[in-house]
């Protein structure tokens, strides 16, 4: 694969400062060469996949908007804001569905690239000390720790703060977006009864949500953005994020 193939999504590429030699082949390695990081995936037993190692936000960021992108387009095809009928529904089913499927599809994966990219800033040495069952027994986490049991919340409210010494994002516009992204992307994972059941206008389903729900990629990148700018060096994906 070509260098000027680069894609942004791709986790990271350095280039040698200076001539070395590969300890593998004995080559010299001029300097300036890109060096790339890779998965080699196992296809079958004598057959192996290489691809460069994606940023798992950048992907899931990028996923979150092509499908908005294409709930816009269905939403727009059927003229549910533009017609100035009382009622208004798309040309099919199929169409309905496929447009709650991308935005369904949009807000998860929004929400999978905000705990993508939490995980991703917390340091492999960092230690979380807290009062969390006791005022008298201090608690320790580390890494792998905080990954598995602290909710996204606690990560962008204290551990995220604290490893970049910045304010919590808690009040300010950015913070306001993720709730409101949270509370669709929860009532998506935790249906309840009233959203299997017929229904009419006066009875809140999450169905009313995912026709009501802002750009679910803006609302995480907003949250991630607060943060990037502590962050150095700031990850290749987010400075060639498309714009």
């Amino acid at each position: 694969m070509k260098e000027s193939e680069n894609d942004w999504r791709m986790h990271n590429i350095i280039h040698v400062g200076e001539d070395c030699r590969n300890p593998w082949t004995g080559k010299t390695i001029p300097k300036g060469t890109q060096i790339t990081f890779v998965s080699v995936v196992p296809i079958k037993k004598k057959k192996h996949l290489t691809i460069a190692l994606p940023n798992a936000t950048a992907l899931c960021l990028n996923i979150s908007k092509r499908s908005w992108a294409k709930a816009k387009e269905l939403r727009k095809d059927a003229k549910i804001d533009s017609s100035l009928r009382s009622e208004v529904s798309f040309e099919s089913h199929s169409d309905a569905f496929d447009y709650i499927e991308r935005v369904m599809e949009s807000v998860v994966m929004a929400f999978t690239a905000l705990e993508a990219f939490a995980n991703e800033i917390i340091p492999d040495d960092y230690e979380y000390h807290s009062h969390r069952k006791s005022e008298i027994i201090l608690e320790t986490m580390n890494k792998t720790q905080i990954e598995r049991w602290l909710s996204l919340d606690e990560k962008l409210t204290s551990i995220l703060p604290e490893i970049l010494e910045l304010k919590s994002p808690k009040g300010n516009q950015s913070w306001q977006g993720y709730q409101k992204l949270k509370k669709v992307r929860d009532r998506i994972i935790h249906m309840k009864k009233e959203d299997r059941r017929s229904s009419g206008p006066e009875i809140p389903t999450l169905w009313h949500e995912l026709f009501k729900v802002g750009s679910p990629f803006v609302q995480a990148k907003d949250i991630i953005d607060y943060f990037i700018k502590a962050v150095e060096p700031s990850p290749r994906w987010h400075n060639e994020y498309p714009k």
